[in-house]
């Protein structure tokens, strides 16, 4: 299941663009289907991008984020998925915060400035009510 979501995710990327890629995440999360495991957000974490070493395309940040938000939000973990920028040296990076857990983490993270924060299906739903 985590090559589908990764593929899905590389290609919704490029096709669609972020936003829509999102939305559409959102849409399949709701779906039903899946019960609220007993596994641990990091085992989750770990399995929503455990198949990446088997595909012969080059998995970014930005995707390996995506999936992991997906596979903890759709388990009952409310996560964010989070898109920071650092001007010096320029870079930037995709990963996913879950309670006090970082997942998708690199080297100097801390430094980075939130640019694009989507919130948990949870938060976002009651958000939406009030």
């Amino acid at each position: 299941m985590s090559i589908l979501v990764l593929l899905l995710s590389h290609f919704s990327t490029k096709l669609f663009g972020l936003d829509r890629t999102i939305a559409l995440f959102r849409r399949l999360g709701r779906l039903p289907g899946f019960s609220r495991t007993g596994l641990t957000a990091k085992d989750l974490a770990d399995r929503a991008i455990g198949g990446m070493q088997l595909l012969p395309l080059r998995i970014e940040c930005l995707d390996q984020a995506i999936a992991t938000w997906f596979a903890l939000n759709r388990h009952g973990h409310p996560a964010f998925l989070r898109i920071g920028m650092r001007l010096t040296p320029l870079s930037g990076h995709a990963w996913v915060t879950c309670r006090e857990q970082a997942f998708v983490t690199i080297p100097g993270m801390e430094d980075m400035t939130v640019v694009a924060s989507y919130p948990p299906w949870s938060e976002e739903t009651s958000a939406s009510l009030s």
